[in-house]
């Protein structure tokens, strides 16, 4: 691609990986609970799971999905059920000390919950698949060397914006304290669960 072609796709991808999705919530909320070393490290872990994903959309699975759309379906009810369940967890928390624990976001816990968040998001195959499409043909020379350009330059978007939420929770960790991060986790595991929730209602809609 040319370098004009590669600025665009750049300044388009931002918004999509900047935006507070699941994943971006969970580093969030694990940089108030954990701190920043914690979260980020966390927040890595779902680096492996999009990865996947955009093997899957350029090996064209998003086009089998939609030939299945039942098994998207049930791929679909699924992720947000894991979210809603995450959310859950969030909005049950009791203490802002040690909340870390109780919500099952410390350590291997958070890292495993920013892998499965990103990869029970089967809808992303399907817009990794058209949003690619935009700047890359499968047909022109050079398409696997170009669409793995493509796909390092997503995951470090990615992991540099992840990050900026993982500085965003530590920074509330350290200026704010007691009932206010409880809250602040509460909160954020009640757009999970609404983030969650609309997914099923979507499935529901769509049946």
């Amino acid at each position: 691609m040319s370098a004009h072609l590669w600025l665009v796709f750049i300044l388009a991808s931002l918004p999509i990986h900047g935006a507070p999705g699941p994943n971006n919530l969970l580093a969030l909320r694990h940089g108030m609970t954990c701190g920043l070393g914690p979260a980020a490290l966390a927040m890595l872990a779902r680096l492996p799971g999009y990865a996947l994903i955009f093997l899957a959309a350029g090996l064209g699975l998003g086009a089998v999905i939609i030939a299945f759309p039942e098994a998207f379906r049930v791929l679909t009810i699924a992720g947000a059920l894991y979210i809603v369940w995450l959310g859950l967890r969030a909005v049950r928390a009791h203490e802002s000390a040690g909340a870390a624990a109780q919500d099952g976001t410390g350590g291997r816990s958070a890292a495993r919950a920013e892998f499965l968040t990103a990869i029970a998001n089967p809808k992303a195959i399907l817009f990794a698949t058209a949003f690619y499409a935009q700047f890359i043909d499968p047909a022109m020379p050079g398409y696997a060397a170009h669409y793995a350009t493509m796909a390092a330059v997503s995951l470090s978007l990615e992991s540099c914006l992840g990050g900026l939420y993982c500085v965003a929770g530590a920074l509330a960790r350290t200026h704010f304290r007691g009932d206010i991060i409880l809250w602040l986790t509460r909160g954020s595991g009640a757009v999970l669960c609404l983030m969650g929730a609309g997914l099923l209602v979507e499935m529901v809609m769509s049946g």
